[in-house]
């Protein structure tokens, strides 16, 4: 009885089940063997190394925009007339734009500068700078909002020389921003105030440095200076953590001291870390489940499950490798037998797995698909090497061909039938280029003598109606591009462009020159026209079966020679408007030959009307 055999992809599965199961149980073992205080602690420590972390970032933050403030002293025009407003009185008024420059001077978009405010002794605004003039007042003294000018007063106006980091909401821009306030004073005995400035940042700036530190829910963290407002906040605090966020908030803002505080608040523990610099706190406010979920107790447990299931696998792994690949390696020993030579050999399609057993005979069927092929190769290199021989006899005739009519062309000329020689003379230059396919790129010169012997005919057969002018620049002379790309293209203006056209004066504009890197050849008649939007669509479109099969052998044929030759961006385009005539452009990158190697096709007569 034939029974299903055990396929590798069920292995996997249940080697996968296995480990996963055996991995959960270890680790609900060793967590529950966990203290959690343990846990805790070391939960609260990494917050503690992460706001210590923050608060030097924020602190470099800081100490960068103050350093910027303080080039305000290299303005040594404007200190110097500060000094003497703040002893003399004297007026500011020629300072109206000095902040505008210092803060496009010395801030950067990184900064996320809102305004900028240069006041004197007398709080008087000497200058003002605001990103948004809309949103900023031009003095922080009339504001219709609350803007914490009150501390801005009352530092300003004290003995203290600390820096001043303060904070406010301003409902008309919609955002939290942060005041830095930098006191000017004479650097002598007395330290003089000379005036202060005041730098209001985008809380943003300080937000994205701490949400680097912020990488769990249920965490509220905000900076605040003692006495004063909150700066900024982020987290993704619950409802709960911003009661109490705003609650201690008030404590901190009454000027708080650490007995104040407490650690734990409705299941949340408060950690704040202080900054030595400057006046700014850190508080976070951690849910406790989290402290006891996420920490490196926890991660140092996975870990030690990580290497069981690690040791688990590659023993299990050593255990089955022989069993698994035994089968396998049977296969590559006969595969490696057949490469070398062994073509009558096939691998025996047995195995542990169901997998194996269908490679094996596929690979078989393979290795006798490839014999046919191989034997079908040989048959149809004989059949083209029989061709080629046949079109190597084939060539006697082209030669008796040119023979011919250079032979017709002299009897006629001797016989002082011009005319008749001419055309002889045409059509075996024409025959002669046509027919030789040595190379398969021309150059301009040999495609215009080409044309030339191709219209020089056509005239003899349709009488000089058609006035042709030529318009070649001597540098395209020798570019190369594909044999017979002119004629076909000049052949369809002739025959669908101005013979059924009842215009007298019939043209024929033929124009080359070098554009940019590109060899561009224009067409040009003033016939009936055509509908150049669909056929400029059948151009584009590059049906390479339609031109095989034999449905165009005009510019279709062309545009895919060059397309194939050249690449997509090239070919044809048509513009064309009814009754006036139709423009064939043809593009492609030039290519230029110092030297014909091939034939020099001169051609016979050329009936050259009007040539420039």
């Amino acid at each position: 009885m034939d029974h299903k055999k055990f396929t590798m992809r069920n292995a996997l599965l249940v080697f996968c089940i296995t480990s996963v199961v055996f991995a959960l149980l270890l680790q609900t073992f060793l967590f529950h063997q966990t203290l959690r205080r343990q846990i805790r602690a070391e939960s609260i420590s990494d917050h503690e190394i992460s706001l210590n972390k923050m608060q030097t970032d924020i602190a470099s933050f800081v100490h960068n925009v103050r350093t910027e403030m303080l080039t305000i002293y290299s303005e040594q025009d404007l200190i110097s007339d500060l000094r003497s407003a703040a002893e003399e009185g004297t007026s500011l008024k020629d300072y109206y734009w000095r902040s505008w420059y210092f803060a496009r001077k010395r801030f950067t978009k990184e900064d996320q500068l809102l305004a900028l405010y240069l006041y004197d002794t007398q709080d008087k605004v000497v200058s003002a700078y605001r990103y948004n003039a809309s949103s900023f007042p031009r003095d922080l003294y009339q504001t219709e909002y609350d803007s914490n000018t009150e501390r801005l007063y009352d530092y300003v106006h004290d003995k203290r020389t600390d820096f001043m980091i303060s904070g406010y909401y301003n409902p008309i821009a919609k955002r939290n921003v942060v005041r830095l306030v930098l006191k000017l004073h004479n650097y002598d005995e007395e330290r003089e105030n000379i005036g202060y400035l005041v730098c209001d940042i985008n809380s943003s700036a300080f937000t994205s440095i701490m949400s680097k530190y912020v990488d769990v829910e249920q965490v509220c963290l905000w900076l605040q200076p003692v006495g004063d407002q909150v700066i900024a906040k982020t987290g993704q605090a619950s409802v709960s953590q911003k009661r109490i966020q705003k609650q201690l908030a008030k404590v901190v803002e009454n000027y708080y001291n650490s007995d104040q505080l407490e650690q734990e608040y409705d299941g949340n523990y408060l950690i704040q870390v202080s900054q030595e610099d400057y006046n700014l706190e850190a508080f976070v406010l951690v849910s406790q489940s989290l402290l006891t979920a996420t920490q490196k107790s926890l991660i140092r447990t996975l870990l030690i499950i990580m290497a069981g299931m690690i040791g688990a696998i590659v023993l299990l792994v050593f255990m089955l490798s022989r069993w698994m690949t035994k089968p396998v390696e049977e296969m590559r020993n006969t595969i490696v037998r057949i490469k070398n030579g062994e073509s009558s050999l096939r691998v025996s399609p047995v195995g542990w797995s169901e997998e194996l057993t269908v490679l094996g005979t596929e690979f078989n069927e393979m290795l006798d698909r490839i014999q046919a092929m191989a034997e079908e190769e040989l048959q149809n290199k004989m059949l083209v090497e029989r061709t080629e021989f046949k079109m190597f006899q084939a060539q006697i005739n082209p030669h008796f061909l040119y023979n011919t009519l250079n032979t017709m062309s002299g009897i006629a000329n001797a016989q002082n039938c011009p005319l008749v020689s001419g055309i002889c003379h045409s059509l075996s230059a024409i025959f002669r280029y046509s027919l030789n396919m040595t190379d398969e790129l021309s150059t301009i010169q040999n495609e215009m003598d080409h044309v030339r012997n191709y219209l020089y005919v056509m005239d003899v057969r349709n009488g000089s109606s058609v006035a042709y002018e030529y318009q070649i620049d001597n540098a395209t002379l020798k570019d190369r591009l594909p044999r017979i790309c002119l004629q076909p293209v000049v052949e369809n203006a002739l025959t669908h462009g101005l013979r059924n056209t009842r215009r007298k004066d019939k043209k024929l504009l033929i124009r080359s020159e070098h554009i940019g890197e590109n060899l561009v050849v224009t067409i040009s008649d003033n016939g009936t026209g055509m509908d150049a939007e669909a056929m400029n669509i059948l151009l584009e479109k590059n049906d390479r079966k339609r031109v095989e099969a034999g449905v165009s052998i005009g510019i279709l044929n062309v545009n895919a020679r060059l397309k194939q030759l050249f690449g997509p961006e090239y070919g044809l385009w048509i513009e064309s408007q009814a009754g006036e005539g139709t423009t064939v452009t043809i593009t492609v990158p030039i290519v230029s030959s110092e030297e014909e190697n091939g034939e020099n096709i001169t051609g016979g007569a050329h009936c050259e009307k009007d040539e420039i």
